[in-house]
């Protein structure tokens, strides 16, 4: 007797129903670069199928959404946008910038620490300033506020992604010398803010102002959003920490100046005047600096520091003995003295009395040398030629 197979077949058709799963994912992810901290991200998928062509009841979770808590994203980066300036001792006022970017997905209040770290001198005076960078290129615009720092609070809250220029002034001391340096690291660190994008973060439990630390217990999936830290390393700091740290260097360019005044006889009779002028070097031969005799004076200064001398003067009065014929600023080397653009004007100016003054000890035979620079590694010379009375 043949076996009727049809009943298995159709039970074979019901085991391999058509299924149709689909799944509806709420939230904020897709509208911004990071989910903000306390999102409630909430999944349903639905199940349909079919048995022997006839669609059955679907199987859903819509009634009981699978959530999960978008917790706080604790992360942060410093860096010197000024790594290394030059500053002069006794000079006031020279600043350091520094940008923090807020990298984590709530708002933060930051502490700013600024200390000494490898240096030869002491910065006096320091201050702390900052401005949230609108337009992220690092200087006070018009539409941003400088808001000053006291050491110890909290800043104004910053927005995730944001950035804030931090200002260190100081001041350089003026025993300072020529190539001592201060290294100085700035430090951030997160504070809860005065208001957080998280709803469950209120005030009894995100006090403003108080330290974010970690959270140490595992993740509970669902509820408050919990503290994760995963900032990098900074120059002083440990990773995983919720603060960072980046130094930068004020190195101080002094000059370092030496002058000397010499004589030398040109030639004992010149001749005349005229002759005396011409002289660029000493006659052959001795020469005597009896009366009638050529000589030329010679001031040299070299600074063999790193910075500039500027507003620098030179004032020579002639002895009683002599007789003034010329001054001249030396040409021997392509360097030397230069115009000084704090002073005005088109220096070096040097001044020097009538040819053939007569040099009497009190207001004749003035030569003198203003409006003029000194750069670091630079020397320059003033000539002056006289006869001996």
């Amino acid at each position: 007797m043949k076996k009727h197979t049809s009943g298995l077949r159709h039970a074979g058709l019901a085991m391999i129903g058509s299924i149709l799963i689909s799944g509806v994912i709420s939230g904020t992810a897709a509208a911004q670069s990071k989910t903000e901290a306390g999102t409630t991200v909430s999944n349903t998928f639905t199940l349909n199928y079919s048995v022997g062509g006839f669609a059955q009841p679907q199987i859903t979770n819509s009634s009981s959404p699978t959530n999960f808590t978008v917790d706080r994203l604790v992360d942060l980066t410093v860096t010197a946008l000024d790594p290394s300036i030059n500053a002069a001792p006794s000079s006031t006022g020279n600043t350091l910038r520094y940008r923090v970017t807020n990298l984590g997905n709530d708002n933060v209040a930051y502490t700013f620490a600024a200390a000494n770290g490898a240096t030869t001198y002491t910065p006096a005076g320091a201050t702390i300033s900052y401005f949230i960078d609108l337009d992220n290129d690092g200087v006070l615009d018009a539409g941003e506020t400088l808001q000053a720092y006291t050491l110890g609070s909290a800043s104004i809250d910053i927005a995730p992604d944001q950035n804030v220029v931090v200002i260190v002034t100081s001041n350089v001391p003026s025993g300072a010398a020529d190539g001592a340096f201060a290294n100085i690291v700035l430090t951030a660190d997160s504070l809860f803010p005065v208001t957080s994008v998280d709803p469950t973060c209120t005030p009894a439990s995100c006090a403003p102002g108080a330290q974010i630390t970690g959270d140490a217990d595992g993740n509970a999936l669902t509820g408050a959003a919990e503290n994760v830290l995963s900032d990098a390393a900074g120059v002083t700091d440990a990773a995983n920490s919720g603060d960072h740290s980046a130094n930068a260097l004020i190195t101080v360019v002094a000059p370092t100046l030496a002058a000397a005044k010499s004589v030398i006889v040109l030639s004992t009779a010149p001749g005349s005047d005229a002759a005396c002028a011409a002289l660029t070097a000493a006659a052959p031969g001795n020469q005597y600096s009896v009366p009638g005799a050529c000589v030329q004076y010679r001031i040299a200064v070299d600074n063999t520091g790193g910075g500039n001398a500027s507003n620098l003067s030179i004032a020579d009065r002639l002895p009683a003995e002599v007789r003034f014929i010329k001054a001249e600023i030396a040409t021997s080397s392509a360097t030397g003295f230069a115009d000084d653009p704090g002073v005005g004007g088109a220096g070096p100016v040097l001044s020097a009395p009538a040819a053939a003054e007569n040099c009497n000890g009190t207001s004749n035979c003035l030569v003198t040398l203003t409006d003029a620079i000194l750069a670091g590694g630079e020397n320059g010379q003033i000539r002056i030629w006289a006869l001996v009375r």
